[in-house]
């Protein structure tokens, strides 16, 4: 049995080149293709649901992070690879706290694709190198920051910090 996919993207160009590549991957149906969040859930409740949704982040209606945080809550089966032209460390920590089990750049080759829905259905997750550097330095920052600092706290408001957290308040 082949293994379902919906292509939630906005950019119609883009969900149709990306869909028949996928039609070429013999273990793999494209089931439909729509432009965001809102319309991928009223197919849901229709009962179309696929195995895994590549999932854009910036659509209009209902974005990549909504539509992961409602999978996640609602139909957490569906595997969802985030495909993003996005590279920023905050978007993908967000796409991943959000329920995706991967997340690839779409400037990706055809081939890393391919290997990520494979690693998807064997493992349940795709973490490519890219992101699993991104990932290692946002837990490792190469800088340490005094958090004073980081918040830009004026003198007043660390004493009342500082006197909040002491056993003198």
């Amino acid at each position: 049995m082949k293994t379902t996919i919906a292509i939630v993207d906005d950019h119609e160009l883009m969900a149709k080149a990306l869909s028949a590549l996928v039609q070429r991957y013999e273990e793999y149906e494209v089931l439909y293709e729509v432009g965001n969040g809102k319309e991928f859930i009223k197919y849901i409740k229709l009962g179309m649901i696929p195995d895994i949704v590549l999932l854009d982040i910036n659509m209009p209606e209902m974005n990549g992070y909504e539509t992961a945080l409602w999978l996640k809550n609602n139909q957490p089966e569906i595997k969802i690879l985030a495909l993003s032209m996005n590279d920023k460390e905050e978007s993908i920590i967000g796409m991943l706290r959000n329920g995706a089990r991967g997340y690839l750049l779409k400037g990706c080759k055809t081939q890393e694709l391919k290997l990520a829905l494979d690693t998807l259905v064997k493992k349940d997750y795709y973490y490519s190198d890219f992101v699993t550097g991104q990932l290692i330095k946002s837990l490792n920052p190469e800088i340490f920051r005094n958090p004073v600092e980081a918040l830009n706290l004026n003198e007043r408001e660390t004493d009342f910090i500082k006197l909040a957290c002491s056993d003198l308040t």
